[in-house]
């Protein structure tokens, strides 16, 4: 190990790789998603994998919509969720967020980034679910509204602020990353490989 990290006196050497990654809270929780969104059991087995292959140490972020809504919500847009209540719920976790990375840093760990989920109406990177129809009209029962969901090239109400928080930071960056949780928000395995790839340029 290279770094402060890997100078620490012999009494209180550890075993730590002195990297790690941020993810989305449902790539660890699966039942964290909207029902029907899960696509898999429990966590997304292969990034799961990928990360214990590379001793990457895992921040699981605090989930925007369980934490606002809980675990029994209807599926939403980002229209739905693109309100001002909505969005200072998403930056004070953006906040947290970033002060975790910052923490992190200032002791000498390697942050690789963060790992979002593309297609997600909060935590999309470059897509998300938008509106269900473009004419739709907001509000009433739910039972009463268009069940079509559409896409946009366009980040999640979470991604955005966060994307804001990082540039409130003077010299702060770091990698975004975002796994699709659906094929209409892109390829599973071309987003997993840049991961991979971002791992291997820090082992």
């Amino acid at each position: 190990m290279t770094g402060k990290l890997g100078q620490i006196k012999d009494n209180i050497r550890d075993a730590r790789s002195g990297r790690l990654i941020f993810i989305s809270h449902c790539l660890l929780n699966q039942n964290a998603c909207v029902r029907g969104l899960a696509s898999q059991p429990a966590v997304i087995r292969q990034l799961l994998d990928l990360l214990l292959e590379h001793q990457a140490g895992i921040f699981q972020m605090t989930c925007p919509e369980v934490s606002y809504l809980g675990s029994m919500r209807w599926g939403q847009v980002k229209k739905q969720y693109g309100n001002p209540m909505f969005r200072r719920h998403c930056r004070r976790i953006a906040r947290e967020v970033c002060d975790q990375v910052q923490t992190y840093r200032d002791n000498d760990h390697r942050v690789v980034g963060i790992v979002l989920r593309d297609g997600s109406p909060t935590c999309g990177l470059r897509c998300a679910a938008v509106e269900a129809d473009r004419d739709q009209v907001w509000g009433g029962m739910v039972w009463s509204a268009s069940p079509r969901q559409r896409f946009g090239n366009t980040p999640g109400v979470y991604s955005e602020e966060l994307q804001a928080e990082i540039l409130t930071r003077p010299g702060f960056t770091v990698p975004l990353f975002a796994l699709p949780e659906v094929a209409e928000a892109g390829s599973f395995e071309k987003s997993l490989e840049e991961i991979e790839q971002a791992l291997k340029e820090v082992d």
